[in-house]
């Protein structure tokens, strides 16, 4: 994996990454400090595999949806994705035990992860 951008180390990210389901197909948007999109949409295939949701899985303690059935984010997809387009979550995101691997669920169709540009 690469490493974040010397001039980015140290900072807060500013830069987000955000994995939607939307209309049966997962879609990768990368979105600047102000309100643009900086890359994407990008299309990571069909939303069709399911998963019962628990409280307790890694980066869904922001909401509840216990019990109900969630599309499974395509998170390996999204990284590669993210890389292609210059940037990767950000360390501090990986390393926090709430995230998964720094992607939090904030709606039943939605990730989001902070991240910076590569070096």
């Amino acid at each position: 994996m690469p490493g974040a951008h010397p001039d980015h180390i140290g900072l807060p990210a500013l830069y987000g990454a955000e994995v939607s389901a939307f209309r049966g197909r997962w879609v990768l948007n990368i979105i600047a400090p102000g309100p643009e999109v900086v890359a994407g949409p990008d299309d990571l295939g069909p939303a069709d595999n399911f998963v019962a949701a628990k409280p307790d899985d890694p980066g869904r303690f922001l909401i509840d949806l216990e019990g109900e059935e969630v599309p499974v984010l395509p998170r390996e997809a999204a990284v590669q994705r993210l890389e292609t387009h210059g940037f990767l979550v950000a360390d501090e995101a990986r390393n926090d035990t709430k995230t998964d691997h720094g992607w939090t669920q904030v709606a039943a169709a939605l990730w989001t992860a902070p991240c910076r540009p590569v070096s």
